[in-house]
């Protein structure tokens, strides 16, 4: 078997690629989508000064658009995508299993918790093509349209707004990549944590290391964590909205990105909040430095 330290290693390398590998698809899914669409928009019916006309005709495009937009983003590269992504989910779920086994030898995921999984997987399902991504891509870009004929706007100038509702500029990301960024990221970290933290508590996990790195965007909340071993009675009380391990950072029960309902128990599964890239990776408690064991005793948390 695998050390841990190689494990977490591979886990962590996992958690960095999934986004990027969501973002790349959902770039391309965007372009395909574009492509579809962009000929339905120029045939839209103009007035002699290019505006376009409210007639039965463009009504009924709207409506043609939609259900071309929706097929697109209901196959294709996002449906690859998400495909993957799901995948890459099992993966991760597979490694933090050989984590366990190297604190537990015979440990085996229980049917609950192999169910928490399917779950987990469904709930990424749900927003990759549920709700989110009719509120954060179909919708916006089906009211924009709708807003363009009602005004008469001109044909060249709406194709272009729309163009970068879809595919974006170069100062914003296309409604699909900004939902992707949004959701992937939380819905894969959500799905791997809650099955490690009923993983972790069944076999007795006390000590955690905080891993994930640290990027521009990285939180105080996590950057003041990063690398450093925690007792699990330490990271409970940030769950609970008090400062502990000596870092006060927490004010008025609370920090930026904290998802709402974090408490002592699910603050194994959201962590830092949202869009939080970071992981509680289990420890043995001989490898936990001597004046750790003493900061955690010294809070009373330990004998």
């Amino acid at each position: 078997m695998a050390s841990l330290d190689s494990l977490v290693k591979k886990k962590i390398r996992l958690f960095e690629q999934i986004p990027k590998d969501m973002a790349t698809s959902a770039e391309k899914a965007q372009l395909q989508a574009w492509r579809t669409v962009e000929p339905l928009l120029r045939e839209m019916d103009v007035d002699s000064n290019g505006n376009i006309t409210q007639t039965d005709a463009n009504i009924n495009r709207i409506g043609i658009i939609a259900e071309e937009l929706n097929k697109v983003l209901a196959g294709g590269e996002y449906k690859e995508a998400v495909s993957k992504f799901l995948s890459q989910i099992g993966e991760g779920v597979k490694l933090s299993t050989e984590i366990a086994q190297t604190f537990e030898a015979g440990f085996e995921p229980t049917e609950a918790q192999r169910r928490l999984v399917q779950i987990s997987q469904q709930n990424a399902i749900n927003s990759f093509f549920g709700s989110g991504l009719r509120e954060r891509v179909t919708q916006p870009f089906l009211e924009q349209l709708t807003a363009n004929i009602a005004a008469r706007a001109p044909l060249r100038e709406a194709v272009k707004a729309l163009s970068a509702t879809i595919i974006g500029n170069d100062k914003l990301d296309g409604n699909l990549l900004g939902h992707i960024k949004t959701t992937a990221s939380t819905a894969q970290a959500i799905a791997d944590r809650s099955y490690s933290a009923a993983v972790n508590e069944e076999i007795g996990i006390n000590w955690f290391e905080y891993l994930g790195g640290e990027i521009p965007t990285t939180r105080e909340f996590c950057a003041h964590r990063e690398g450093e071993i925690f007792h699990r009675k330490e990271i409970e009380a940030w769950g609970n909205g008090k400062n502990s391990a000596g870092i006060d950072d927490i004010k008025g029960g609370t920090w930026a990105g904290r998802i709402d309902g974090t408490d002592q128990k699910t603050i194994f599964t959201n962590v830092g909040g949202w869009n939080c890239r970071h992981d509680l990776v289990p420890i043995p408690a001989t490898k936990v430095p001597e004046t750790v064991k003493a900061r955690v005793r010294a809070q009373g948390f330990i004998d």
